[in-house]
């Protein structure tokens, strides 16, 4: 009884407990790096190193696929 109070109820409130009071390894104010260029590739759609950001968004012009199977033959 008092082994599953331990381990269900004592371990991971101290556990949550822990995380909050231990410092972390990695000062999150500097950044990581970008190794995949993903704030390179975001920083070219929306406007950064002096280049505005679009006024407005333009809507694809596309027109939808139309089958004409009229020529078509049937299976003999």
């Amino acid at each position: 009884m008092w082994t599953a109070v331990l381990i269900f109820i004592v371990l991971p409130v101290a556990l949550i407990v822990l995380a909050f009071k231990i410092r972390p390894l990695v000062d999150t104010d500097q950044p990581r790096g970008d190794a995949l260029g993903g704030m390179r590739a975001a920083g070219g759609l929306f406007g950064s190193h002096g280049l505005a950001p679009d006024e407005r968004s333009v809507r694809e012009d596309t027109e939808r696929i139309r089958l004409n199977l009229d020529q078509v033959k049937a299976r003999e």
